[in-house]
C-alpha cells in the first residue's frame, strides 16, 4: 500500500470513528417577556444534564413542557404537572436524563404563546 493510501484509509477510519460530542453538563435556559432561549434547545438522548431556568422578568411565567418532562427520568429539581414556575427574577434548576424526541414548549400563562412564548426541545 503506497504512503497516500495509508493516509487516506487513516483519515476515514478517524472520521467514521469520532464519537458524537458529549452533551454540556449544564445548560441555561433563558425566559423573558415574551420568550425563552437558545432555539430550539438540543440536548443528547440519555446523558444526564442539569437545566437551570433563569427568569430575566419581572413577571412571573412558566415553562410548560409536559411531554418532554414526562419522557424524562427526573434526578433532581421538580417538574410538577410537566412545568417550571418561575416568579420574576427567580432561578430553577433540575437535573435530568432526557429521552430522544422532539418536544414543544411554551409558557402557559394566558396570551404568553401567541406572543412569542413557544419554543422546541430537540432530543438526539
Amino acid at each position: 500500500m503506497n504512503i497516500s493510501r495509508f493516509a487516506a484509509a487513516a483519515a476515514l477510519s478517524l472520521a467514521l470513528g469520532t464519537a458524537a460530542p458529549a452533551q454540556p453538563a449544564a445548560q441555561t435556559i433563558l425566559v423573558w417577556s415574551y420568550g425563552f432561549s437558545p432555539q430550539p434547545i438540543r440536548l443528547r438522548d440519555g446523558q444526564p444534564v442539569t437545566l437551570t431556568f433563569v427568569n430575566r422578568s419581572g413577571s412571573s411565567h412558566d415553562f410548560a413542557a409536559h411531554s418532554f418532562f414526562a419522557n424524562s427520568r427526573i434526578l433532581s429539581g421538580d417538574a410538577r404537572e410537566g412545568e417550571i414556575d418561575l416568579r420574576g427574577g427567580e432561578t430553577k434548576t433540575i437535573r435530568l436524563i432526557p429521552h430522544a424526541g422532539t418536544y414543544g414548549v411554551h409558557c402557559s400563562h394566558f396570551f404568553h404563546k401567541q406572543l412569542g412564548m413557544s419554543d422546541t426541545i430537540i432530543v438526539d
